[in-house]
């Protein structure tokens, strides 16, 4: 009983010094992760304090899923597609390659490590903690294109890098062959491969089960359960938990906003919040305060010194190795714009004008051809062709069909081919898509150019390689019986915490010199306010066919509530028109003076509301919707402001 009362009261204490440090790191603008590994480190000096171990399993299985799954949940799709080549080679070539330059210069030191327990170290240190850099990029108010890298790049590196953990050790493990280069590749292909599968799978069965849950409750419980299932079931097929969690999770974030009811999601967020708070706040706490059993495990042999400088020289050559991959990724992305730039000129120049009876003649004329893909090279072209990732030989086979096509539109044969009515139908869709897939390429070219990386960005994705709770827990799952153990163990500690606290201090004050971009600009509220109306015309026309629908039955929508529901539209474009037209640099401007007023009036109307509601007057179901009502319109203002504030 003694022991669950102590454990009782280290979560309490915990969550205490976690919500109090949290609190005042705010208030003197400092991330929470610093302050609180700060504090860690110093609760851990006291020596009245008992030190306890926790499991690394008990870190990387209860704390991690949820921590990536979270995160996971609010990356936009769209920009995450878009960022692709970008977070592949930070999260993966970087993370190897750092890996490898940290494992021979740790062997090359340490002539009793192998060179692949070094390797293995350098893949504990090699990946940036996600939550650390999107915590400070989001408080930084960083461009939205840097933040979505770092949170993709935290997202999959951790990935890359468990998965080159366990390929090492494997090697150093005298009671396991030594695989071979195939082997280790394949286990990697698989490790993603497999857990790609799982994590779609299990985000298509989420979201069916959760668009048919009517309780709130149980919606919110299915969410809070689908990290560990992910990362379980990715684990016992031996492919990645971690890149099964975070498949899952952008898979329910981004389609869960159109299947899964609004109140179900905010009451779903609310709690996501509080656990995210407390676990990955709590785990950088718990990350300083290790640090001292760790020192003095070092310490008691001599080598504390020895030790030091060799994790010194890792950060050098951490933050070294990707400051220099940061002009060479500039180079291949500008490198890549200007390719696709071109393609689209000449993509646009073919299909400029063309219309859906053209599109259904060459149709036939490609048929006629012999032009036809196996269904599984027109599913894997169409994936690569999303992603951006169109090879060569693709390119080549579009060329080769488009000069047979121009040759037959020379030379007609003489009977024209016909299509029968499903070939129509079929093309006719295929239409849509080819216009709605170069209508995505053309975005995703405007948005590259719109949100072009400088050598401003380049510093600051430089400086945002904080280490964080990943490497620490990682790092101690290597086994009691290698050589060098504990110092390699202090290694990967003093990583995390110089770097997490070091180049946390410093992001800021880079920030502010270089100044990039703001998140929010004028043409953003621009697009905004275009958005909203272009979903009032698809609302009023949905709108318009009820009506017409209703106008046929025994009950006819009568004129004031078709009038009342087309006023609540034009309120939303008459705010978002302020919004968009007004200087948000001015202390007074009119979307200032329309939310304080409207936050009067709500004021005003929730103190009324609970008078009645104490005086009983009305239901508590009557209480309930104005209360429901209420909250939505609080909910707006505060976007609206959010918006304006990052302006």
């Amino acid at each position: 009983m003694e022991s669950i009362h102590l454990i009782v009261l280290v979560v309490v204490g915990v969550v205490l010094v976690v919500g109090v440090v949290s609190f005042f790191a705010g208030r003197i603008g400092v991330a929470a992760p610093l302050a609180l590994t700060v504090v860690g480190v110093g609760l851990g000096a006291i020596p009245s304090i008992p030190h306890f171990e926790i499991e690394p399993d008990l870190v990387l299985t209860v704390i991690l899923p949820p921590l990536l799954y979270a995160a996971a949940r609010q990356v936009p799709f769209v920009d995450f597609r878009r960022n692709l080549r970008v977070i592949a080679f930070l999260a993966v070539i970087l993370v190897v390659v750092s890996a490898v330059l940290v494992g021979v210069a740790v062997s090359l030191l340490w002539v009793t490590v192998p060179l692949a327990l070094g390797v293995a170290l350098g893949a504990v240190v090699a990946p940036p903690d996600a939550v650390a850099a999107t915590s400070l990029g989001k408080r930084l108010g960083l461009p939205p294109r840097i933040v979505t890298i770092l949170e993709g790049e935290g997202l999959v590196n951790d990935a890359t890098a468990l998965v080159l953990l366990a390929t090492m050790l494997s090697i150093v493990d005298v009671h396991a062959a030594s695989p071979s280069g195939w082997m280790v590749v394949l286990t990697f292909l698989w490790a993603v491969v497999g857990a790609l599968v799982i994590g779609i799978l299990l985000a298509a069965l989420t979201l069916f089960l959760r668009k048919r849950i009517t309780d709130g409750v149980l919606d919110t419980a299915v969410s809070l359960v689908v990290p560990f299932v992910a990362y379980l079931a990715g684990e016992a097929v031996h492919s990645s938990g971690v890149v099964a969690v975070v498949v899952a999770g952008i898979i329910i974030g981004n389609q869960g906003a159109y299947r899964i009811p609004a109140t179900f999601r905010a009451a779903e967020t609310n709690t996501w919040h509080v656990v995210t708070m407390l676990l990955e706040n709590g785990v950088f706490l718990f990350m300083g305060f290790q640090l001292w059993p760790v020192i003095g495990a070092v310490a008691g042999d001599g080598d504390l010194p020895g030790v030091l400088g060799v994790a010194g020289l890792v950060i050098v050559l951490l933050v070294g190795v990707r400051f220099a991959a940061m002009p060479l990724l500039l180079w291949t992305i500008r490198r890549r714009y200007r390719k696709r730039s071109a393609d689209a000129e000449r993509r646009n120049a073919r299909f400029d004008g063309l219309t859906e009876e053209e599109f259904q003649r060459r149709a036939a004329s490609m048929r006629e051809l012999g032009v036809k893909l196996s269904p599984w090279r027109s599913l894997t072209r169409g994936v690569r062709a999303r992603f951006g990732l169109v090879t060569k030989k693709d390119k080549a086979e579009r060329d080769r069909i488009m000069a047979q096509l121009d040759e037959l539109e020379r030379n007609p044969p003489a009977e024209p081919p016909q299509l029968d009515e499903s070939s129509r139908a079929r093309f006719s869709k295929g239409f849509q898509n080819l216009l709605r897939r170069i209508e995505q390429q053309n975005n995703d070219l405007s948005a590259e150019r719109d949100q072009a990386l400088s050598w401003r960005d380049g510093i600051i994705l430089g400086l945002s390689g904080m280490r964080g709770v990943v490497t620490v827990a990682a790092v101690q799952t290597i086994p009691d019986d290698q050589p060098m153990r504990e110092a390699l163990v202090l290694v990967a500690f003093a990583v995390a915490i110089l770097t997490l606290v070091v180049q946390g201090l410093l992001l800021p004050a880079v920030v502010r010199a270089v100044r990039p971009p703001g998140d929010v600009d004028l043409g953003e509220r621009a697009q905004v306010l275009e958005l909203r109306r272009s979903l009032k015309t698809a609302g009023d026309t949905a709108v318009a066919a009820e009506v017409a629908r209703a106008a046929t039955t025994a009950a006819p929508v009568p004129k004031e509530v078709v009038d009342e529901v087309a006023a609540q539209s034009e309120t939303w474009i008459g705010r978002l028109e302020i919004w968009a037209e007004t200087d948000l640099t001015q202390p007074d401007n009119h979307v200032v003076q329309f939310q304080r007023l409207r936050r009067v009036q709500l004021v005003a109307e929730k103190d009324a509301l609970r008078d009645a509601y104490e005086r009983g007057a009305y239901s508590s179901e009557a209480i309930e919707i104005m209360r429901a009502a209420l909250d939505s319109e609080e909910i707006s203002i505060d976007t609206i402001d959010q918006r304006a504030a990052s302006s």
